[in-house]
């Protein structure tokens, strides 16, 4: 049996709920941040944690700028997991990642200069030379093999952090481009680094929403429009919950 536990965002907010033989439970998780929702699903032999990123105590979206990735991370690890998944909405600056295909993260760029961590009065500088798990990611890399229109870089993409909560403009994209980014995300950044604190075995699942912006092959300027994201990484929710099973399966 495996634990593990899954933080997700924009168009899954019904991934726990929907899992069909399964049990959850819903509770609370007490972090020096302020309370963190969970749903626990037992599904499988296995037991998924997911906590809903953008939670509000009001039941408002948390906007991008305003999520607290301590208490979230903290609670994730509090789970003890043998691995946690992020699951990130992205747009895409690579052919071989169209929207409506689920990649797989390899690194991270983030010259946002914004600071997360858990070590503010001690410093702790922690190895991320392999930001996300390799051999649980070739995992998931498999399971989502055969996707029409997704190329070999779908699965090794370098996502890039935006700090929102405004989509970001051609510039901003065309600049990530010749950075090396292959992806765009506006919650990555802070995520990841608590994640890597933790020393915590991390994968993460992209959801490619869309094109980012000046990026559509069909037209540069085609609009990036947040409703329509939301639809088409909803749409995603099947190859993302086999994608954690199957890592569940190894972990």
């Amino acid at each position: 049996m495996a634990r593990l536990s899954i933080l997700c965002g924009t168009g899954m907010t019904e991934l726990a709920t929907s899992i069909e033989g399964s049990d959850s439970d819903t509770f609370h998780s007490e972090t020096p941040w302020g309370e963190v929702p969970c749903t626990v699903v037992n599904v499988n032999g296995h037991e998924l944690m997911f906590i809903y990123r953008h939670h509000h105590p009001d039941g408002l979206v948390n906007p991008p700028h305003s999520i607290e990735h301590r208490a979230n991370v903290y609670a994730m690890a509090a789970f003890q997991p043998s691995a946690a998944i992020s699951v990130w909405c992205v747009g895409s600056m690579d052919s071989d990642f169209p929207p409506g295909i689920v990649g797989v993260a390899d690194d991270m760029l983030d010259i946002s200069g914004t600071v997360w961590s858990f070590h503010d009065d001690n410093a702790v500088h922690v190895n991320r030379t392999e930001m996300f798990n390799r051999k649980l990611s070739s995992v998931a890399a498999k399971s989502l093999s055969g996707q029409d229109g997704a190329g070999p870089n779908a699965m090794k993409q370098i996502v890039a952090q935006a700090s929102g909560p405004q989509f970001e403009s051609r510039a901003d994209v065309e600049a990530y481009f010749r950075l090396g980014a292959t992806s765009v995300n506006m919650t990555i950044g802070g995520e990841a680094r608590c994640v890597s604190e933790k020393e915590t075995r991390h994968v993460g699942l992209l959801l490619s929403s869309n094109w980012a912006a000046g990026k559509d092959p069909g037209n540069e300027l085609a609009p990036v429009d947040h409703h329509s994201v939301e639809d088409l990484a909803a749409s995603m929710r099947e190859r993302v919950f086999n994608a954690i099973m199957a890592i569940a399966d190894v972990a």
